[in-house]
């Protein structure tokens, strides 16, 4: 499937709970790549409303500085769903989370309720079941608007009865950034659940996960913001052997090459587009901190 879609940095994605407007503003000072307000498991039931009216009041209003704005909705199907989005302000919204995603179908009737209400917002998956890992790649190719698969480990190991582990989580994290790779989408990991307040646990499991291939985390606190862009974001070396590849590659070009010599060795050109993304992440970290 052709995708057409804005590729957006997610190495840091924050959920704040809607009903929490003091929250959601405070949020626009972490620098944080994607912004994600809940409706969901984060928000009491008997308040989803008052959510919702937060949202349509504050969305347009405040400043996200060109950073992803994501609303989590309830789960496709439920009536709180349709609440969702007949109750967002759409057009200041980038993306959508969609939760516990388990077959193809679910996207498609959300494509479809998108289109009658001629939004263009991306789709952020969760994949958060057994079912819908083993599902993935269908998942994924069923919509043109997903954008990124979220991998959501507490709901998994529940159903599994895995332990919240980098051996025990092995298996489905691959799956998932497997399936990414084939549609050309974003995975982003689970967040660090073994201490909020831990950023050196957090930054190791971040590091994990960018060895596995994912390209961001979520986090549920700010002391995890810091740890886990750093460890998604090239170090200078990486940067600089990463523009090494790309010029290498510009000035081969004209001669018809598949290769180039880097460094001593030989790389291969279907390396240069990841190498140019990397470059894309060190360019938008160092803008953010100047």
């Amino acid at each position: 499937m052709t995708r057409a879609l804005a590729h957006r940095m997610r190495r840091s994605m924050l959920i704040t709970p809607a009903h929490r407007p003091d929250r959601m503003a405070g949020a626009m000072k972490l620098a944080v790549d994607s912004f994600v307000f809940d409706l969901e498991d984060g928000v009491p039931p008997a308040r989803r409303d008052e959510a919702r009216a937060n949202l349509a009041r504050l969305m347009p209003a405040l400043d996200f500085g060109g950073r992803e704005r994501v609303v989590r909705i309830n789960a496709v199907g439920t009536a709180e769903c349709q609440r969702d989005l007949d109750a967002i302000p759409l057009p200041h919204c980038d993306a959508l989370l969609v939760p516990k995603v388990e077959a193809p179908e679910q996207l498609r009737w959300l494509d479809d309720a998108l289109a009658r209400h001629g939004a263009s917002p991306q789709l952020i998956v969760t994949l958060e079941t057994p079912r819908g890992v083993l599902n993935a790649l269908a998942i994924g190719d069923a919509s043109a608007r997903c954008c990124a698969f979220f991998f959501g480990s507490g709901d998994y190991t529940m159903e599994t009865g895995a332990a919240i582990t980098p051996t025990a989580l092995l298996w489905a994290r691959s799956t998932i950034v497997a399936a990414a790779g084939a549609i050309g989408c974003d995975a982003i990991d689970a967040p660090y659940l073994h201490g909020l307040r831990d950023p050196h646990g957090t930054h190791e499991d971040a590091l994990r996960a960018k060895e596995l291939g994912f390209s961001g985390k979520v986090v549920f606190h700010p002391a995890q913001v810091d740890a886990v862009n750093r460890a998604f974001t090239p170090t200078e070396a990486e940067a600089a052997r990463a523009r090494r590849i790309v010029d290498a590659f510009e000035a081969v070009k004209a001669s018809g090459e598949g290769t180039a010599i880097v460094d001593g060795e030989f790389v291969a050109i279907d390396l240069v587009p990841r190498m140019q993304r990397m470059l894309d992440v060190a360019a938008f970290a160092q803008g953010r901190s100047s």
